[in-house]
């Protein structure tokens, strides 16, 4: 039973302010090397795609924070991650817009 209870413990800490910095920085990272990759083989997403992935990001992050239950397993990630990305597609989207 006590191996439990610490379970439950581990599931239910918030994550410290660190943790939240390092994952929306890796969420950031991830789409703005991605970006360098598509672009070097000359992919580009359209405005309207853009937008619809922040919108995503967005939508993933605010169902992570509202969430009461634990989300476990592989490929999931917390809100600061999704909101990393969303900036990162933010970013790449006034980059673009600018250079229209």
């Amino acid at each position: 039973m006590q191996a439990r209870s610490e379970y439950d413990r581990a599931m239910q800490q918030m994550p410290t302010t660190e943790d939240a910095d390092r994952e929306y920085q890796e969420g950031y990272s991830r789409v703005m090397s991605f970006a360098a990759y598509a672009h070097s083989r000359g992919w580009q997403l359209s405005d309207r795609q853009l937008v619809h992935e922040i919108f995503h990001r967005e939508r993933a992050a605010l169902i992570r924070e509202k969430s009461s239950l634990p989300v476990v397993g592989s490929g999931i990630h917390s809100a600061a991650y999704n909101r990393g990305q969303a900036d990162a597609l933010r970013a790449l989207l006034k980059e673009q817009r600018r250079g229209k």
